[in-house]
């Protein structure tokens, strides 16, 4: 787990929270919910988020990472490329890289083409394609719909634009596999099928990643024990272990963290509530990426800038109910964000 410096953490902005697919281990678009975060389903506003960006440069705010990816898939935003010419040309140099997740299916090699020249390697670039299948039935059962032949057309034409880049190893690529019901019996096929394509020679520019991923459960409530247990005993049956290579490597979630099924007492503050904001698709700034109904919601960045949100009143209160073991509405609920750690100063930062 990482500790992040003294900054601001990860930055999670919501291009939509639409979604071209119904993949079962995300309940708001598997159930088709009207809403997903009890607000109208929409786009993030260029031009607004273009303000911001640039007030944010004026406030000095730096982060780990920025993430363009919530509740949705970006791809469905029609200005993807523009959002992230943009990120990466304001926020070049104040953070560590940019991020963002995707199924692959709209990105089409006019549209990947157009968000390269967009980026222009201004900062480094991760570019994360959730498949979860090696298969067009696994697939379709577990994301809902057709789709995998495309997402990998479209993957192998990054991986040879990527050899044109003038910095190649900017780019990095990384292809997840969420260990599930439905699928887990196709994790070692998948890891061999892109351990082929991400190594194979004309791919040997750049990194390329894949990720074996344990299935959340609301977070680590109840569920989610028996979820790791189908994880754990999928990377022994393939022998799926972390490896790094200098083109490939192989990642696993090793770390276990505490949930409800464990029946532990004594929780820990979560780490999420200083350092996960998320910038949800209109411009309200949440305190956890966790809270998928806006229960911590800070208020409108569009009206407030971040900074006065994210170091204000209500978000340094509810800091403090969590060091002071205070778990009240969606926390109550929740396991924790698990991959940081909290730092040493907290109680100072809230």
């Amino acid at each position: 787990m990482a500790t992040l410096p003294s900054h601001l953490g990860v930055l999670q902005v919501e291009p939509t929270d639409h979604c071209n697919l119904a993949c079962r281990m995300c309940p708001p678009h598997a159930e088709h919910w009207p809403s997903v975060h009890g607000v109208p389903k929409g786009f993030l506003d260029v031009d607004r988020y273009r303000e911001l960006l640039e007030r944010m440069v004026r406030e000095d705010c730096r982060f780990d990472h920025v993430i363009l990816q919530w509740l949705g898939d970006p791809s469905v935003h029609p200005r993807l490329a523009e959002l992230v010419g943009l990120t990466a040309r304001h926020l070049g140099g104040r953070i560590g890289y940019l991020r963002f997740d995707t199924n692959g299916i709209l990105l089409d090699p006019a549209r990947l083409d157009a968000v390269l020249a967009a980026w222009g390697g201004e900062v480094p670039l991760l570019v994360v394609f959730t498949l979860d299948a090696d298969s067009a039935d696994t697939y379709r059962r577990t994301k809902g719909r057709d789709g995998l032949d495309l997402a990998r057309r479209h993957i192998r034409h990054l991986l040879a634009a990527r050899r044109r880049l003038a910095a190649p190893d900017r780019l990095r690529i990384q292809v997840q596999f969420v260990v599930q019901p439905e699928n887990h019996h196709e994790a070692g096929a998948f890891l061999a099928y892109w351990e082929r394509a991400l190594d194979c020679p004309g791919g040997r520019v750049g990194h390329g990643e894949i990720l074996f991923k344990r299935l959340s459960v609301g977070g680590g409530a109840a569920g989610q024990a028996a979820a790791d247990a189908l994880y754990e005993s999928t990377l022994h049956r393939f022998g799926i272990r972390p490896r790094v290579e200098p083109h490939l490597s192989v990642s696993v979630w090793e770390d276990r963290p505490g949930q409800q099924d464990d029946g532990r007492s004594g929780r820990a503050a979560c780490p999420g509530l200083w350092f996960t904001p998320v910038l949800r698709h209109d411009g309200h700034l949440l305190l956890c990426c966790a809270d998928l109904q806006g229960e911590l919601d800070l208020g409108s960045v569009w009206e407030h800038g971040f900074r006065a949100l994210w170091e204000g009143l209500r978000a340094r209160e509810l800091r403090r109910h969590h060091l002071a073991g205070r778990f009240e509405g969606v926390c109550a609920g929740c396991g924790g964000i698990n991959w940081y750690r909290l730092p040493e100063d907290a109680a100072r930062l809230a």
